[in-house]
């Protein structure tokens, strides 16, 4: 149905990750999408974003973005302890949002504004990408129809240089391996197993001299002999590939994150290609957002709350779940 008007998007920060989320934006064929506006802190950088974008109207600060009647929806990529603010602003302003994980650096400011979102009756989705990636369609489809038997673990290992980016490594920016990256191990085994783990084992966790977590491995029991099984490190470059292991086989993510190749064992890759965009990308195929920001397209026009693929339940439980990680390996924030 073409009827459809346009979804008119606000950005919320002028960083890498909205530049990437905006070029993707720009790759998405016979576009309903359009950027109307960018707020920054920095009001010269939203400028810069502007122009750079050509977004017709750019902000100094939050508010003002928030008061905009043409915008639609927001997608905030502000850093970790800014989130739940922005957030909290754009929904009592009756926007949508689409936020950056983490939603929030703690399950009870995630509930708050789940809790808002539903009073105010607006759309909000914490930004987990990876399950828009066409190849999770695909992996649910060989899960469900038994293509390697049961699933009894799940192998992750996922690793870049970051101990050194300010995000990652510094306390009062919410820095933490476990929601930079760990977050996204723990979504796969969520998908994978359709419950909460029974038992959660970090272990090997390395924490710096700010007591932030720039490496932990951990054991996720979901009881019945499954696991999941990672390692998940600012400290070096690893394969960041996923194996899921059945009583009848094998399937190999790679990437799994943002996975752009599946194979099952002794079978062909299957891949789905990134479409090339006017702009370079700063992080690993995010060409990908242009999955998410479609899905968010679609909720909002039928009207739904919440994504059927990544509803709120399932976003508090990995909240809830990286919440415990680090208070069994003592990274706490100063808020909390």
């Amino acid at each position: 149905m073409q009827s459809q008007t346009n979804l008119n998007w606000g950005i919320a920060a002028a960083g890498k990750i909205t530049q990437d989320f905006v070029t993707a934006l720009s790759t998405i064929e016979k576009s309903r999408h359009v950027v109307v506006a960018v707020a920054d802190v920095d009001g010269s950088r939203a400028q810069e974003f502007a122009q750079r974008n050509q977004i017709p109207r750019h902000y100094d600060g939050f508010d003002a973005l928030a008061l905009d009647r043409e915008v639609d929806v927001v997608y905030v990529g502000t850093l970790n302890p800014f989130h739940y603010a922005v957030v909290h602003l754009l929904l009592s302003r009756g926007k949508h949002v689409l936020c950056e994980t983490p939603m929030c650096l703690g399950v009870d400011q995630a509930k708050e504004l789940y809790a808002l979102a539903e009073q105010r009756g607006v759309f909000l989705m914490e930004g987990m990408w990876s399950r828009f990636f066409p190849s999770y369609e695909r992996l649910r489809e060989l899960l469900q129809s038994d293509a390697i038997g049961e699933v009894t673990l799940v192998k992750v290992q996922h690793g870049f240089r970051l101990a050194h980016v300010e995000r990652v490594s510094n306390r009062e920016l919410g820095g933490s391996i476990i929601l930079d990256l760990g977050i996204y191990a723990l979504q796969l085994g969520q998908f994978v197993f359709g419950s909460s783990p029974v038992k959660i084992l970090p272990s090997g966790t390395q924490l710096n001299k700010d007591r932030v977590d720039v490496q932990t491995e951990f054991i996720l029991d979901y009881g019945d002999g499954r696991r999941m099984v990672a390692l998940v490190t600012g400290l070096e470059n690893l394969e960041n590939d996923a194996i899921i292991v059945g009583t009848k086989g094998e399937i190999k993510l790679s990437n799994y994150w943002c996975c752009t190749q599946l194979a099952r064992s002794n079978g062909p890759p299957e891949t789905w290609p990134l479409p090339r965009a006017k702009f370079d990308f700063h992080y690993t195929n995010t060409c990908g957002l242009r999955y998410e920001a479609e899905e968010v397209r679609r909720c909002i026009e039928k009207r739904l709350l919440e994504s059927p693929k990544f509803p709120h339940a399932a976003s508090l439980e990995i909240i809830a779940i990286s919440d415990e990680m680090r208070r069994q390996i003592g990274v706490t924030f100063d808020e909390f």
